[in-house]
């Protein structure tokens, strides 16, 4: 599976924003690891590194974005924003 982050945030508001407070956890350490910026070339490791599939991302991600953590750059990466990543 491909790591579309474009398609990711486009989709978002079609996702409920119902992820767990351990999927949640398990995307933001993948994140954090991957030096808090996922683009297309790690995507698939941060993915990887998540051990989520793709609904569990989607969801995560929805609730990532909804509450300003991660942000779609203009460069179509997506950068998570907390208290290790600025």
């Amino acid at each position: 599976m491909r790591f579309v982050l474009p398609f990711i945030v486009l989709a978002m508001p079609t996702f409920a924003q119902d992820a767990d407070a351990a999927s949640i956890e398990a995307m933001i350490a993948a994140i954090e690891e991957a030096g808090c910026v996922v683009t297309a070339e790690n995507g698939d490791a941060v993915l990887a590194a998540s051990g989520l599939n793709e609904e569990q991302t989607m969801a995560v991600i929805a609730e990532l974005y909804g509450n300003g953590l991660v942000a779609l750059q203009d460069d179509s990466t997506m950068k998570l924003t907390n208290g290790t990543c600025q």
